[in-house]
């Protein structure tokens, strides 16, 4: 999957990225203090929105740029992202939208919904799995696992606000966890969807020099 390939300088660019929003991190925690900082509904879990929502939106337009397992694999990460997006979602139940939105029946119908969405193009596009297994045994998807590491590091602080006796220290740490991995999912994204514009470009350009029908893959 030439697409979802990660070289020519991507490891800078998400270097850069991380650093800049743990340093941004670090300056809101200095500036506001670690309880506002860290807050639900803070400005780090209003930025873990933005970053999943912008994820959500670059993956869903790379697919349709996209053919094959690519277009699959944009189309099942678009989906993953908007559910961390609702799950980051922390509005008060102020009227019958948001209490149906943190409702059990919320989960319920979620869960079904996604269930039509993703059964029928997993089993529809069957015959790309290898080609995914062999994406993921080849490491091909290191960022993906980057990603998880952060969120994974975030559900480790999750639940223990108090860390070595400085109050709202491991909730700070579980939102600039998370947040990291988001960045680097949007990152992704954003790389990937570069990257099909950038293609789409050349070939409409050489397709205009040759007088030939622009074909994309």
């Amino acid at each position: 999957m030439p697409h979802l390939e990660f070289r020519n300088g991507f490891a800078r660019l998400l270097a850069g990225a991380v650093g800049l929003t743990l340093a941004g991190t670090l300056v809101a925690a200095w500036i506001l203090g670690l309880p506002l900082a860290a807050h639900e509904n803070g400005p780090l879990e209003w930025t873990q929105e933005a970053a999943l929502l912008a994820a959500a939106l670059f993956s869903g337009a790379a697919a349709l740029g996209l053919r094959g397992a690519e277009r699959l694999a944009a189309y099942l990460a678009t989906l993953l992202y908007l559910v961390f997006l609702l799950r980051e979602l922390e509005l008060p139940p102020t009227g019958p939208v948001t209490t149906y939105l943190v409702s059990d029946a919320f989960r319920w119908h979620e869960a079904i919904a996604l269930a039509v969405l993703v059964l029928p193009p997993i089993v529809a596009g069957r015959r790309h799995w290898r080609t995914f297994l062999r994406y993921g045994l080849g490491f091909q998807g290191w960022p993906f696992v980057l990603a998880a590491g952060f969120v994974g590091l975030g559900a480790v602080f999750d639940g223990a606000p108090y860390l070595g006796g400085i109050a709202d220290l491991g909730t700070f740490l579980e939102e600039t966890a998370e947040l990291a991995g988001y960045v680097v999912l949007a990152t992704v994204a954003g790389w990937v969807l570069a990257g099909t514009c950038s293609e789409a470009t050349t070939t409409r350009a050489v397709a205009l020099q040759t007088g030939e029908p622009a074909v994309t893959q």
